[in-house]
Parts: structure tokens; sequence; C-alpha cells
């Protein structure tokens, strides 16, 4: 496939993914999945923790406070990626039965699937930042607490943004890597990974406070570089190499692609890449 023809692709499933993903046909489908959820979640975490502190009485630390509020902020992307790559198998190869005439056309699943994350990325680029500027306006003026948050150097903001985004893509390839071969995940497989991403990813807790033995994550999961990346563009006293997460994510976008065209292949041969029904 040439270029133009390649470029043609990933804008037809750039459009595929708008339509689905975006629900725009429905203002409050779109309200309450692009908007009110993302900014709910954003909130959850930073309110537990200043409605605990109250409660017991025991100061809210505010840096402690903006270390949750990014991590969960910038949290979104990955969310988003995950909840798409892990029903997107699922909607395509049972609900619309187009996986396998998307294989067999000039283009392949490669492509479609870059294709479907571009648009996803878009949308959960929109609700990122509004959700962060929301919640953060809510917290500071609203509820009464300073957030340790200055936006001194936008490039380096948006170059720890840009390295979340790349990580995001790796999982938007690996979730339907495991859904090719099996369908009994497909709709929990999602909440697996985001569990253990609250768990191991300095979300909202550095990993290494688990356990010293938990340390290494911090250097193998590619979120945590990137969250800690933002946290120091946005001014907190953190442990961050933008390059590395840069890296890292690269890496896990290869074998991320290493492993979904294996499962293809795989799946191909098993023809399961049309295989409807719980098996």
């Amino acid at each position: 496939m040439d270029v133009k023809q390649r470029l043609r692709s990933i804008y037809a499933s750039i459009w595929v993914g708008w339509e689905i993903e975006s629900n725009w046909t429905d203002p409050f489908i779109f309200i309450g999945l692009q908007i009110i959820r993302p900014l709910a979640s954003t909130l959850l975490f930073p309110l537990l923790y200043i409605v605990g502190m109250n409660f017991t009485g025991q100061p809210v630390d505010a840096e402690y406070l903006s270390y949750i509020f990014i991590g969960t902020a910038f949290l979104t992307p990955y969310i988003f990626a995950a909840e798409a790559g892990g029903t997107i198998v699922a909607q395509d190869r049972e609900r619309y039965g187009v996986m396998k005439s998307i294989y067999i056309t000039s283009s392949s699943l490669t492509t479609y699937f870059f294709g479907r994350f571009l648009a996803i990325a878009a949308i959960s680029l929109v609700s990122t930042l509004f959700s962060t500027i929301i919640s953060y306006m809510f917290i500071v003026y609203a509820v009464g607490h300073q957030l340790q948050i200055n936006l001194s150097n936008p490039l380096y903001t948006l170059t720890a943004l840009a390295s979340l985004y790349i990580g995001s893509l790796s999982i938007f390839y690996l979730l339907p890597s495991i859904n090719f071969l099996t369908n009994k995940l497909q709709w929990s497989l999602t909440y697996y990974f985001l569990g253990l991403l609250y768990l191991l990813g300095d979300i909202l807790f550095p990993v290494q406070s688990l356990n010293p033995f938990a340390a290494p994550f911090k250097y193998i999961l590619p979120i945590n570089q990137a969250l800690n990346s933002m946290r120091a563009s946005l001014g907190m006293n953190v442990e961050a190499n933008t390059l590395y997460a840069f890296f890292i994510s690269s890496v896990w976008v290869a074998f991320s692609f290493y492993i979904f065209k294996k499962a293809v292949r795989e799946a191909r041969a098993r023809g399961l890449l049309d295989k409807i029904g719980w098996w």
C-alpha cells in the first residue's frame, strides 16, 4: 500500500472512530460520556482526600493534593484508550461483523486501529483539558484549597502530554491483542487493566510506597514516567526524566505492535476474526 492510500485508510478509520466513540448525534450521551464522566473521574480522589482529612481533623497537604490531582486528571488518555481498546474487537467482530472484511482489504488492521486511536486521542484531549481546568477551578475557588501547580514551561508540559499519549497507544494495541484470541474478557479486561494502573502507575501514590520491591515498575511502565514528567513540568518537586518517558513509551508501542500482529495472525489461523458467540 502506497503512502497516499495508507493516509486515506487512516482518515477513514478516524472518521469511523469519531462516529462510534463521540456519540455526537445524541447531545446528552456526548456530554455525559465525554465531559461529565472525565470531570467526575478527575475530582473523585482529590475530593475524597480532602473530605478524609477534614473528617479526621488533619491538615490537607497541598503537595499531595496536587500529586493526586495531576495523576487523576492526566490518567484520562489511558482511560479512553483502555475503554475503546478493550471493546473494539467485540464491537467490530460481533456487533458490526466487519473485522474479517477489514482484514481482507488492501488496508490492514494495524492501520485501521491506528486511525481509531487517533479519533480516541482527539476526543480524550478535549476531555482532559476541559476536566483539568474545571476541576482546578472547583478545588481552588469553590472548595478553597490551593494546588501547587505552575505552568512555567508550556513546552515541557506539552512534551510530557505527548509521552502520555504515546504510552496510551501501546495499550490500545495490547488489549485487543488479548481479545482477538478470546471473548471471555472483552467486557471486563478494561477494568482489570485500569485497576492495575491505579495500583502500580504512580497515579495516587508513588509505587515504591507499596513495597520497595515494587520500585522497578516506576521505570518499566510508561505511565509512571509520563505522569511524573507532567508533575515536574507543572512545578512539582518529583523525580522525572522526559527523555526516558519518551523512550519507555516508544518501547512499549513497538512491543504492542509486535504482539498485535502476532495475535492477528494467530486469530486468522484459528478462524477467530469472524467468530461470534461464547467460546
